[in-house]
């Protein structure tokens, strides 16, 4: 069992941003990457504003296609350095392909954090849910659909309420406050990083 900095739940879930219907996931994802690493509180949506003042609204650099859409995991890695500079945070940010073993040791690091990319298909959305909640969140794409969270925990023991296990949880910006989101493993196993170059962004505080 492997909370981040030995955390409660609630108390990581009290750092989801909340994307409403939007595509921002990895915008979200990035203000509440570093509000976690330096107890910031900075709102995803200012870093909204700021892709849609770039030029193309961001498309090819931070987002796929516009600022109303979403993006991949090397443009989550460029929003993460993009917001960083704007805060005057130093981090080490890099994109990667990691495996289990790679997410235990990052979450096992209270300096760490690991944001992970998921990817499926139409009707094959893998079910991430609230707490014990056993109905996903997580809305039906039109064709091929990609969400980012924050890994936050790993805990064996969590279960459902159906009693299925669901050992992995995530901080996903869906507004919750007080519960993460949670995957079984082979939902997770399957949808993470499918159809993408990199499966993740490992974000560390270059600060001792």
């Amino acid at each position: 069992m492997v909370y981040w900095r030995d955390w409660s739940e609630s108390q990581l879930a009290a750092y989801q941003g909340d994307q409403g219907s939007s595509n921002h996931c990895a915008k979200f994802a990035a203000a509440s990457a570093l509000n976690l690493l330096y107890g910031r509180e900075i709102n995803g949506n200012e870093l909204v504003s700021w892709v849609g003042s770039r030029p193309l609204k961001g498309t090819g650099v931070y987002t796929i296609l516009g600022n109303h859409n979403g993006s991949l995991v090397y443009q989550t890695a460029n929003l993460l350095r993009a917001l960083a500079r704007l805060e005057g945070i130093s981090l080490q940010i890099k994109c990667g392909i990691g495996d289990k073993t790679t997410l235990l040791m990052l979450l096992d690091q209270s300096a760490s954090l690991a944001l992970v990319s998921l990817t499926y298909f139409r009707g094959k959305e893998p079910l991430i849910a609230r707490g014990e909640k056993t109905t996903s969140a997580l809305g039906s794409t039109r064709w091929v659909g990609g969400h980012i969270m924050i890994l936050a925990a790993y805990d064996p023991d969590h279960h459902n309420r159906a009693g299925i296990s669901t050992p992995w949880g995530f901080l996903s910006s869906w507004g919750a406050d007080d519960q993460l989101y949670w995957m079984t493993e082979n939902d997770f196993l399957h949808s993470w990083g499918r159809l993408s170059i990199f499966n993740m962004v490992s974000v560390s505080r270059s600060d001792p």
